[in-house]
């Protein structure tokens, strides 16, 4: 019993003790402002956990209300976290492109950082390694074709096998998040590791789940966020036997590589990082890439290559299902363009105008990251004429965007002819449209999620009809949360004749 009430004691006095760095953190920051101009306005919040209540609704409803009532520059905390959200794109624009290195910081979420570690990330590290990080990344992937017809080819192949096993389905209704999910993760594992892995292979299935399970547990809006020494409890011990095997499973294909490498022929991105390491250790180079970190960069490209895009492609069979005519106007498109004879390619966008409005009117209508990722000043900023201090979190709400009437008419209504021209032969991009971002943080998977959503999507209605089981409408609304999921789904893939 004396022992429990120790460890009890222990528990209250640390709680304590945090609860006050917490507050004076919090006093110090609201008073050491050097700016005159005021802070964006913000609702009154909780002492300490300041606004982190309110992510248990609908954060899109709520974040609507404090523009109503604020503007669309705001701020709330989590809790010390000063974080200011931006509803209208001239305060992005303002923020992300015109003082583009003042917003350029990443922080990592608790949770991960306590996972995976701050070091060797192409997505949150900061400053000059950052960018020679990103440098590396985007030339990697040019190498292995990301942007060029040898990509495409690859891209055709999987749609192809993805069209195939549907059609061994379309007896039945299925739930199609599996199939696109490998699909889309073969892909990249192409890339990464050299190889194709087959949907039965299990350790390919272990490592495309350990992956997404990591990736799903990401958030700024966390009680980690507020309490880091809770990712330590048994409450995270899932999170963190995942994040170890995840580490054991990457290591080891990295090390195989290693041992067979050969700078004459490379197979993959682990082959390049591999040599990049080696010739900068040759150069003297200041240390960016780390062979104790491979594994670390290789989930970040996986990432970046995989998530949103499956997604994407979620949605659009889930909305051509909800939208018959708007799928048979599609289709008739691709009819008429491509046939039946071939497959699509990236030389069709042009003539494929609706096609491309309808890809986009997906991104906008249920956009797969609403609020983005925050990115943190490293420097004070004005934005809208107030004072972004320091180390603010910033926060783009997307979602805001993608659906305010000030951008969009009817904006909640699916209406892929509002990308088209009024003559419906060109494709119209308007500057709320940002599904990828903006500003030097955009997505690096962004050129090859676009090759793969548009050569995937147009696969896929060139050989089915889509249509819901039943007479069920369909379920459109997203699963809670700062990632916009739909809710698993069945659907039946009928085969054009």
């Amino acid at each position: 019993m004396e022992l429990g009430l120790f460890k009890v004691e222990r528990l209250r006095d640390g709680l304590i003790c945090f609860a006050v760095f917490l507050l004076a953190k919090w006093l110090l920051g609201s008073k050491t402002r050097k700016s005159k101009l005021p802070l964006p306005p913000s609702p009154p919040g909780l002492p300490l956990i300041g606004h982190l209540p309110m992510f248990r609704r609908d954060f899109r409803k709520v974040f609507r209300g404090l523009k109503e009532k604020y503007g669309s520059v705001f701020s709330i905390r989590v809790g010390p976290q000063r974080t200011v959200v931006m509803s209208e794109i001239d305060a992005v624009k303002e923020a992300f492109v015109n003082q583009a290195e003042a917003f350029s910081d990443r922080h990592m979420p608790p949770l991960l950082k306590q996972g995976l570690g701050s070091a060797g990330s192409f997505a949150f590290d900061n400053g000059p390694v950052w960018k020679a990080r990103r440098r590396f990344g985007l030339s990697a992937m040019r190498t292995f074709g990301v942007g060029k017809y040898s990509m495409e080819q690859r891209i055709i192949e999987e749609a192809k096998m993805l069209c195939e096993t549907i059609e061994n389905n379309q007896e039945t209704s299925f739930n199609p998040k599996g199939l696109i999910t490998h699909s889309v993760s073969s892909i990249i594992c192409g890339i990464t590791f050299g190889q194709r892995f087959d949907l039965n292979d299990p350790e390919f299935n272990d490592l495309i789940s350990r992956i997404h399970s990591a990736l799903s547990s990401i958030s700024f809006f966390t009680v980690g966020q507020l309490f880091p020494f809770l990712l330590y409890t048994p409450l995270y011990s899932k999170f963190r036997n995942l994040i170890s095997s995840l580490k054991t499973l990457v290591t080891r294909m990295v090390d195989e590589h290693g041992k067979t490498l050969d700078d004459q022929h490379i197979r993959d991105i682990i082959d390049l990082y591999i040599l990049e390491i080696r010739e900068q250790k040759k150069r003297g180079d200041e240390i960016v890439f780390d062979e104790t970190r491979v594994w670390r960069g290789i989930f970040d490209l996986f990432a970046a290559g995989t998530g949103t895009t499956s997604t994407t492609l979620l949605w659009g069979i889930l909305l051509m299902a909800a939208h018959p005519d708007a799928m048979e106007q599609v289709q008739n498109e691709i009819d008429c363009v491509i046939g039946d004879h071939r497959p699509p390619s990236m030389s069709d966008r042009e003539a494929l105008p609706l096609t491309m409005a309808t890809i986009m009117e997906v991104q906008r209508f249920r956009p797969v990251s609403p609020l983005g990722f925050p990115r943190f000043t490293n420097k004070d900023a004005e934005v809208k004429g107030y004072s972004i201090p320091k180390g603010t979190a910033a926060i783009v709400n997307i979602w805001e965007l993608m659906h305010s009437t000030k951008y969009w008419e009817e904006p909640d209504k699916f209406k892929p002819s509002r990308f088209m021209s009024d003559d419906g032969r060109s494709i119209i991009k308007p500057d709320a449209f940002i599904p990828f971002g903006i500003g030097s943080r955009v997505c690096l998977g962004e050129i090859l999620a676009k090759m793969e959503v548009f050569l995937t999507f147009t696969c896929l209605l060139q050989r089915f009809i889509f249509r819901l089981p039943g007479d069920s409408p369909a379920n459109i609304d997203a699963i809670p949360g700062v990632a916009l999921i739909p809710y698993d789904f069945l659907i039946k893939a009928e085969k054009r004749v």
